[in-house]
């Protein structure tokens, strides 16, 4: 969907996600992002400084909008994300330009494995929330060398 509107988008991707994941007869596993400094959690002040990163008043280099309070400064990442066997990805940046893993190849979700970690998944409505990050999510590229 192209619309000018970010939450309208974001809806209609939600809304995308759960009716593929329903027709394929798959779950929906709802992945929490996970902030870290050098690979270490964020303190309670780091998260509120990113929390209010770009609100008015925050003293330095935000955007000076509520509008972007809360929201990611890597290319708004989401806070979330839903994966599901099946569903169609794309590579948004040059990964290994050698074995074409290039921005805008296509592919598709073949395994989601799990951290060991993981409790006993239990569905809502369809809907696996993640205690902790996949291990890797598997994808079968439509070209690669």
């Amino acid at each position: 969907l192209v619309t000018p509107r970010h939450a309208v988008r974001q809806q209609w991707n939600h809304a995308a996600v759960r009716k593929q994941a329903h027709v394929g007869g798959g779950a929906v596993f709802e992945c929490i992002a996970e902030d870290s400094i050098k690979g270490q959690p964020l303190t309670l002040p780091e998260r509120y400084a990113f929390a209010t990163w770009g609100s008015k008043g925050n003293g330095g280099g935000g955007r000076g909008n509520l509008e972007y309070q809360g929201r990611r400064r890597n290319n708004d990442l989401p806070d979330t994300i839903e994966i599901f066997l099946g569903a169609l990805v794309m590579v948004m940046q040059n990964v290994e330009t050698d074995l074409d893993i290039t921005n805008g190849v296509c592919g598709v979700i073949v395994d989601i494995v799990l951290h060991p970690d993981e409790p006993p998944i239990t569905l809502h409505n369809g809907v696996v929330r993640l205690k902790h990050l996949p291990l890797y999510v598997l994808v079968k590229l439509d070209r690669t060398r």
